[in-house]
């Protein structure tokens, strides 16, 4: 069996961090070495991570500036695995995560990855969030959740993937430029060269959620900023689930400041209108197909939708 590198890249993680290192170093698969790559944490995260040192081998990296695509380069470069596996310090991975995640490659197979699941003890508004996510990704995914076999897919979140040392080698492994959206730009380059992403529903990994609309935005706010910067650089990484919130923010802009020098609101009335009743609709959706009332469905939604827009128009404008 090869040797695997797991990185693990991190930034004021003291919550989760102690968690997400037991499981990784609980592996029924143990012929790996472990890389955290610390970045200008605030909190008590390398204190702990020292004290971990005491219990485990585990190779820690600091960076002084931020940016997740340097860490995970830097955990690259410092690795000594030929499969270089991947997972966020938000993160607590199954015994047998490894295992199944280096079943999923073949002759033409470069990188692997498997699901991530909302933890059993996540707070109820994370749930939520999880549901929600789950409703609208269903659009454009490139996979199902739910399949039972090691399939082929376009990408996997580096919150649960695996990737030969080679591959990353030879596509200078993640975009520096870009402030999200790097595992999907890079596994859309690597499918142009005609190699194969699979995904093993059994290498699972268990991932938080965000639980307020201030986080949701947020989060939103840098995926559109990323995925629009992506765009820039591979006009193939369009997708017209993913920018409808741009559209509908400079439609609402455009019919606003159109307003002012103009007496006909019914425009962007009837726009308006038909936009929050899609919010209504989805939310319903979301209370029927999960049995559970939340107005939080709701608010989630906007949350994201408006945070992903206004992102993807600073990526326009930037």
């Amino acid at each position: 069996m090869p040797k695997i590198s797991v990185i693990v890249c991190e930034r004021n993680s003291e919550k989760f961090i102690e968690d997400c290192v037991n499981s990784i170093m609980n592996q029924s698969f143990k012929d790996f070495e472990l890389i955290i790559v610390h970045t200008a944490s605030t909190d008590s995260t390398k204190e702990k991570i020292i004290e971990l040192q005491k219990k485990y081998s585990i190779k820690l990296i600091e960076l002084k500036k931020n940016g997740i695509s340097r860490a995970r380069n830097t955990g690259i470069k410092n690795a000594l695995g030929e499969l270089i596996a991947f997972t966020d310090s938000d993160c607590v991975v199954e015994k047998n995560w490894l295992e199944e995640l280096i079943k999923g490659f073949d002759e033409k197979t470069v990188s692997v990855g498997g699901p991530n699941l909302v933890p059993v003890n996540a707070d109820k508004k994370e749930k939520i969030f999880d549901e929600l996510l789950e409703l609208i990704s269903g659009i454009g995914s490139s996979y199902v959740k739910n399949s039972e076999k090691i399939i082929e897919v376009k990408h996997n979140p580096t919150c649960n993937s695996i990737y030969t040392k080679k591959i990353l080698a030879e596509m200078n492994g993640f975009n520096e430029k870009l402030s999200s959206n790097e595992d999907p730009e890079l596994d859309y380059r690597i499918k142009k060269t005609d190699q194969k992403i699979k995904f093993n529903p059994k290498a699972i990994v268990f991932h938080n959620r965000k639980n307020s609309m201030k986080k949701i935005f947020d989060q939103a706010f840098w995926f559109g900023l990323g995925r629009t910067q992506a765009i820039k650089l591979h006009l193939g990484m369009i997708e017209w689930f993913r920018i409808i919130p741009l559209i509908s923010i400079m439609l609402i802009l455009f019919l606003f400041l159109h307003g002012i020098y103009s007496a006909d609101f019914n425009f962007l009335f009837y726009f308006i209108t038909l936009l929050f009743s899609g919010f209504i609709l989805i939310s319903l959706i979301a209370v029927i197909k999960f049995k559970r009332f939340s107005l939080n469905y709701f608010f989630f939604l906007i949350s994201w939708f408006f945070g992903y827009g206004f992102g993807m128009l600073k990526g326009v404008i930037k």
